[in-house]
């Protein structure tokens, strides 16, 4: 997508799959009438758990990413616009316009998910290809870059909200720091820590192996967290940033503007579209 910086920086952000509800975890855990006799959760732990219930049934979500990530030296940032369908099917639309890499500013890119193909808009490939769109399925994109994508696009759920609020619901130390108006919404702002150990265990098998490949290739073993919830229980905004001293320097973070409310999201018309296998070299554009 935007190198391999770019990619994990997403990637953290945006893949994954929550897990069933109905499970033993920190979200009912403690709760009046569960019938559980577990550790006593503070307050602010309690308002994860419901951040992670409420966003459990989302049908669709519209949000803006900002990334940040530095390795070896090299500093990628970027900007985009997501809108995500998880039901009835999943479909992705994200449109990054532009990409900062050490200062250099270049021509972003356009992604569309839908089906089992990933669909790239990005202006070198264009004039490689002779049309505006580039696509791989999500065999092709799992062979180039290790991860099961399929396995988790066919969940429905990455770039879902829900895994991030159920990753947070593992942190031992979250504290409520205040309120805050976010995107003309009242808000009230928890930080916190979470080891990626205990938040891959809110996942299931297939989806935390594979997540755990990708934070054992950036040296990542815990994570800091600012999370944004509104009084209907909804995440707002959630930030991710590395601690000092991490392999890969990560500052991302995501504003969620709509819940619920329809997405239209529509492969390229097959005449703009051009096979990425087709074309010498394109894998080393496909995403992640």
């Amino acid at each position: 997508m935007a190198g391999a910086a770019a990619g994990l920086a997403l990637t953290v952000s945006l893949t994954g799959c929550r897990t069933d509800g109905g499970g033993s975890d920190a979200s009912d855990s403690g709760k009046p009438g569960s019938g559980k006799s577990s550790v006593h959760l503070t307050a602010a732990q309690e308002a994860l758990g419901k951040a992670a219930d409420k966003t459990a049934d989302l049908k669709s979500f519209r949000a803006t990413l900002s990334t940040s990530s530095v390795v070896s030296g090299r500093q990628t940032d970027l900007k985009g616009d997501l809108a995500f369908r998880l039901k009835p099917d999943p479909a992705m639309k994200l449109d990054v316009p532009a990409i900062n890499t050490s200062g250099k500013t270049t021509d972003g890119f356009q992604e569309v998910f839908t089906g089992d193909t990933i669909y790239l808009k990005i202006p070198a490939l264009a004039k490689r290809a002779g049309k505006p769109w580039v696509s791989f399925t999500t065999a092709e994109v799992s062979k180039a870059t290790g991860v099961d994508v399929k396995g988790l696009q066919s969940q429905g759920r990455q770039a879902d909200p829900a895994l991030n609020a159920k990753m947070l619901t593992a942190s031992k130390d979250v504290r409520k720091v205040g309120t805050e108006t976010v995107g003309g919404v009242s808000t009230t702002h928890y930080q916190g820590t979470f080891a990626l150990s205990d938040a891959l265990s809110k996942l299931g098998t297939e989806q935390r192996e594979e997540a755990q490949k990708i934070f054992n290739q950036a040296g990542l073993d815990k994570l800091n967290f600012s999370l944004w919830i509104d009084g209907r229980q909804l995440p707002r905004k959630i930030t991710l940033t590395t601690p000092p001293g991490a392999k890969l320097k990560l500052d991302t973070a995501m504003n969620y503007v709509d819940f619920n409310k329809p997405v239209s999201i529509k492969a390229p018309a097959k005449s703009q579209v051009v096979d990425g296998l087709k074309l010498k070299g394109a894998g080393s554009n496909v995403p992640g």
